[in-house]
């Protein structure tokens, strides 16, 4: 184990509150001094992107659980502060220790002062039941939250090894409670958070499919814990309900996806009431969020992914799908052309089937590509797509790529780019063909193991240093040209 080359706790946590107020970056500033509560956190790589991990005891096993606030609590500060106590009742029922938590705040707003209540809540609670925070998702769902937020989290506890009655992986269910359990083999183990955000409002106007989520919300965070070499062990939603959602289709699906993959994925029902709403009042509604929980060895703890100058950029494409981002704004693009109702029209039925589909989990040939070690990086186009999921990695490492040869788009993407009058938001925002990236120095090789996957690959571009402040040009479908940043 590299336990010398740690860095500080201490030093760590003041290099994340010197970043900015907004969002994401406030919850992690907040979260940050919470890191001192554990004796088992330590930090990985330096610098403001630091990695928190758990250093586990080897007698001890890792118990994952999930849970939302309680309902009733209309207060933000108090819901949030339900959570944590939720959390710690789950991991008092089955004697274990709960040592860390990461968090998914899901708003109508994201407003900057009822983000700092909800930390107000679970910092005060973490400080008091000495707990790190480990991780955090700050999500905006506009009128699908009818609260000012509905938060939810997932616990990593300790548990004695005799939990796994010999297995490397358990699940079970305890009063009502979902758990899993694993053996972390001496690694480090890391949590990311996320969500599905408004995609399942599409599933609600289908009245049926709802399971399909479930990949997307593996995506999300499969996807994430790839890119810095993690490999998963659980995924751990709480799947928020309001009205007949026929959960045990569900949990079907959940342990159907990974079955023989080696990752467990359990979902905690959470009754929510009409804290969620769907598309209109009466439609039953669902939200997914959660954490999923990886470990990671000492080799790659001392080097991460990381792309080089000189190596070529491979795009990945599978079955057309709109991935999980963005889908607010294609949300409002179908009611503004085609009503209320709009996939009840003979016009918007076709966007109904595209708009649903699932994401591609990528993470499967990530890690293939990775202990084959045919990549050194790797990019999925959610949550910022390529502007902040490629040119930023880009620039961060100072490289720069121009991109020519891209998958084309679906005509029904094409579609929402005309609609909302910008080319470059859209690749801000929007897949538009391409599911993800990885950087190689065997292209020819690498395209042959995704082709193997059932995938088209293609190469892209090549990384060179990075001039001036441009680090990804690309060529759009249109044949214009988009630069990140502009």
């Amino acid at each position: 184990m590299v336990r010398d080359a740690d860095f500080a706790v201490d030093s760590y946590i003041e290099k994340v509150i010197e970043r900015g107020d907004e969002g994401s970056e406030l919850l992690a500033k907040r979260a940050a001094p919470t890191l001192r509560n554990s004796k088992y956190v330590r930090v990985i790589s330096g610098g403001m992107h630091g990695m928190a991990v758990l250093r586990v005891p080897e007698d001890c096993c890792v118990v994952v659980h999930s849970a939302s606030g309680k309902r009733e609590e209309e207060d933000v500060e108090n819901h949030a502060t339900s959570l944590v106590y939720k959390l710690l009742r789950q991991a008092d029922h089955i004697n274990v220790e709960p040592v860390a938590f990461a968090d998914v705040i899901d708003s109508s707003t994201g407003e900057t002062d009822m983000l700092n209540r909800v930390m107000d809540g679970l910092v005060g609670r973490a400080n008091r039941h000495m707990l790190a925070i480990l991780n955090g998702e700050n999500a905006i769902l506009g009128e699908r939250i009818t609260r000012e937020a509905n938060v939810s989290g997932t616990m990593v506890s300790l548990g004695p090894r005799d939990l796994l009655q010999g297995q490397d992986t358990r699940v079970f269910t305890y009063n009502g409670v979902r758990y899993a359990v694993f053996d972390h083999h001496d690694l480090a183990v890391f949590m990311n958070s996320d969500g599905n955000g408004t995609k399942t409002e599409i599933l609600e106007r289908m009245g049926r499919g709802y399971e399909l989520a479930l990949r997307d919300s593996l995506a999300m965070k499969l996807d994430d814990l790839i890119k810095k070499g993690a490999i998963a062990k659980v995924v751990s939603d709480a799947v928020e309900i309001s009205g007949d959602i026929p959960f045990h289709l569900l949990e079907e699906a959940a342990s159907r996806f990974l079955q023989d993959s080696g990752i467990a994925h359990i979902l905690q029902r959470e009754d929510v009431g009409d804290r969620l709403r769907s598309y209109k009042s009466g439609v039953p509604a669902y939200n997914i969020s959660g954490s999923a929980v990886s470990v990671i060895d000492e080799e790659m703890l001392r080097n991460p992914p990381k792309p080089r100058e000189g190596e070529s950029l491979v795009a990945i494409s599978g079955v057309p799908n709109p991935r999980a981002n963005g889908i607010t704004a294609k949300r409002k693009i179908m009611v503004d052309r085609f009503g209320l109702e709009w996939h009840t029209t003979e016009e918007g039925k076709p966007f109904l089937d595209y708009l649903s589909r699932p994401s591609t989990i990528l993470y499967f040939v990530f890690r293939d590509l990775l202990e084959k070690g045919l990549a050194t990086s790797f990019y999925h186009m959610s949550g910022g797509a390529y502007d902040g999921k490629l040119a930023k990695p880009l620039a961060k490492e100072g490289l720069f790529a121009r991109v020519e040869g891209l998958f084309e788009p679906d005509p029904r993407e094409v579609f929402f780019v005309e609609a909302s009058g910008s080319l470059r938001n859209a690749y801000a925002k929007f897949p538009m063909g391409n599911d993800g990236f990885v950087t190689t120095s065997n292209p020819r090789e690498a395209i042959r193991v995704i082709e193997q996957h059932g995938y088209r690959a293609r190469d892209v571009g090549k990384l060179e240093k990075m001039q001036g402040k441009t680090s990804l040009t690309l060529v759009a479908y249109n044949g214009k040209e988009v630069n990140f940043p502009e």
